[in-house]
């Protein structure tokens, strides 16, 4: 009895590993081979089951949460700038009523002309020397075109300027983030409902900030104030109100330093291109 089983065991593994020979075989046959015609219109529906039933599918529905994503940024976008484009049409509205109290306010007081009256005069940047990048510009307008000097000189951020030499047809421009300046610049700055007087001093290049003294007494001054031109320059040729930029931080003083701010440049030195001549509005 022990003898029968030891054999039938024996048999069964000589079968076992002549299967796994005899497949193996066929295996290597099959891979060592070129695929038949059958067998590669096998891969291919298979091949293409697998894209139509779960490939497209998934990018279907990849494609839909895509446009579906965009289409909400849209519809946000819009929001914003409808909201905006209704602010736009209120300070319209608001600008016209003041405008119209304005001129009903000179007319009873006989006042023809006001500090913040001013027109510009369009023109572009011809000329920036590399060794004076941070100190003057060249504009293509001068004299012919009434420009004097002292006149401001604004981007589309706000003033970036004053002209300090003058020929007929262009005029050199002093910008106020030349450290080698000496002028100084009357400016006010807008602190909640308090307004405060000072004197734009110099520009530090290596915190890109404008320093102001303060000639008015102030405890605080909040950050982001606005500060502005004050048109009390005594050449009278800076227009009041023309955005110079924001306060940063404010050091109040004592008994031997005066009270000053350091201010954020509201222009962008970097990228000076066109540019605008303020001319002040007066009875001439």
């Amino acid at each position: 009895m022990f003898n029968n089983n030891k054999s039938s065991k024996q048999r069964r593994r000589i079968i076992i590993i002549t299967v796994v020979l005899v497949l193996f075989s066929v295996f290597t046959l099959i891979t060592n081979r070129s695929p038949s015609t059958i067998e590669t219109m096998c891969k291919d529906v298979v091949a293409n089951i697998e894209y139509y039933v779960i490939k497209a599918p998934i990018q279907y529905v990849t494609n839909l949460i895509d446009e579906y994503t965009s289409l909400k940024d849209v519809f946000e976008e819009n929001a914003q700038l409808k909201e905006r484009f209704d602010d736009l049409a209120r300070e319209a509205a608001m600008n016209e009523v003041l405008q119209s109290e304005l001129d009903d306010l000179k007319e009873l007081t006989e006042i023809d002309y006001l500090p913040t009256d001013y027109q510009v005069k369009y023109t572009y940047i011809i000329s920036r020397d590399a060794d004076n990048w941070n100190s003057e510009v060249t504009i293509n307008l001068g004299s012919l075109g009434g420009v004097e000097t002292g006149m401001a000189v604004i981007s589309s951020d706000g003033m970036i300027g004053t002209v300090t030499s003058v020929n007929d047809i262009s005029a050199t421009v002093t910008l106020l983030s030349s450290e080698t300046s000496s002028s100084q610049l009357p400016v006010m700055i807008l602190s909640g409902d308090d307004t405060y007087y000072g004197l734009l001093n110099r520009y530090d290049l290596s915190t890109q900030s404008y320093y102001v003294t303060l000639l008015s007494d102030a405890e605080t001054i909040e950050d982001d104030a606005k500060v502005v031109t004050s048109g009390l320059g005594g050449a009278g040729k800076s227009p009041k109100g023309i955005l110079v930029g924001t306060v940063s931080s404010y050091s109040a003083g004592n008994e031997t330093t005066e009270s000053s701010c350091s201010v954020t440049p509201s222009a962008d030195f970097d990228s000076l291109n066109y540019v605008a001549v303020v001319q002040r509005v007066n009875e001439e």
